[in-house]
């Protein structure tokens, strides 16, 4: 059976999950560690993205994003590729590092949110790689941001984390430290969706009758009224989308009031950006391969990756694929 593609769209809660190849140890040291989360946060700073939790093990790493509107696969593909692109300078090696498809859950947040936090955050308890009371100094779990003194490099929303637990920082501190302990030794997992594991486990599916019936999807975390909420609005989004690489450049041709042979033909530095931003959108809207994108345009490949590399750069800082997507999705 062929894999699903992913859901992603602005407003949703993702339970992320990243492993090395072949379940390998790729963060050995410290350092390794350190510059994943500086990565982390980096790309975040330059996202609409919101995190509310994550840890670094040694084989892997969790985060929980809420996407606004990078698109998580942009995010994830920034993160992999340069973390990667690191690592194996560092190691003097070559070929991938991480599992081809990281692992992305949609959950539901009103239910499952502070859930998330705790699984994710007691992680290295879990595995003994630090002791619940030694949580709050432990370098590789979010949750040190949150018991902490605020800093301005917290990768985490720790006040909105907090303000589920109370009104004053203090009491919600408390009552936070309080659930996270609750956990320990809960046979929690959140590392996949479907009707069980949102049923609350096998045994009260059974308990079900054959009348009382919910659509799942293994995506996706949460009830069955959820997971079709979720799906139709999935399935509206798909049907605004442009198939068509030719009202991409139409629209693009408009906005920078540039004739499409102009655009298409002339290597002028004045459209190169308008290019730029046609190649992009056609990755990312369209998931089409720059080889694809390259003949449409009449360049090579190697060109087509350049207008990529430069679009990430100074198109998205500008925010010019967004405005472009906004007409986009009015087109009738």
């Amino acid at each position: 059976m062929p894999r699903q593609g992913r859901i992603d769209y602005p407003g949703t809660l993702h339970h992320i999950i990243g492993r090395g190849i072949e379940r390998r140890r790729i963060f050995k040291e410290d350092k390794e560690k350190e510059e994943l989360l500086r990565r982390i946060k980096l790309n975040l700073d330059k996202s609409s993205m919101r995190c509310y939790a994550w840890c670094i093990m040694d084989n892997h790493f969790h985060m929980l994003l809420l996407t606004g509107n990078t698109k998580l696969s942009e995010y994830m593909r920034r993160l992999l590729t340069g973390y990667a692109v690191y690592y194996n300078k560092v190691n003097k090696r070559k070929g991938h590092l991480f599992e081809n498809r990281y692992k992305s859950i949609l959950c539901d947040k009103d239910e499952y949110l502070l859930s998330l936090i705790r699984y994710i955050h007691l992680n290295p308890v879990k595995v003994k790689a630090a002791a619940i009371e030694e949580l709050a100094k432990y370098k590789w779990s979010g949750h040190h941001e949150i018991v902490g003194k605020a800093e301005k490099n917290n990768v985490i929303e720790v006040n909105e984390v907090l303000s589920y637990f109370g009104n004053s920082k203090g009491r919600a501190g408390r009552a936070y430290v309080k659930y996270i302990k609750e956990g320990v030794g809960l046979e929690e997992n959140y590392e996949g969706g479907g009707l069980i594991r949102s049923a609350g486990g096998l045994e009260e599916l059974l308990k079900r009758g054959k009348d009382d019936k919910e659509m799942f999807d293994e995506r996706i975390l949460g009830s069955g009224t959820f997971v079709e909420e979720i799906l139709r609005k999935t399935e509206k989004a798909e049907k605004k989308k442009i198939h068509d690489l030719n009202k991409i450049i139409d629209i693009v041709s408009r906005h920078y009031e540039k004739g499409r042979k102009e655009i298409l033909n002339s290597r002028v530095k004045g459209v190169r950006e308008a290019r730029d931003l046609i190649v992009y959108l056609g990755v990312i809207y369209l998931g089409k391969s720059l080889r694809e994108l390259g003949e449409a345009l009449g360049i090579k490949r190697a060109a087509a990756s350049a207008s990529m590399y430069r679009a990430r750069e100074r198109i998205e800082e500008k925010g010019l694929a967004e405005d472009i997507l906004n007409k986009l999705d009015n087109v009738p």
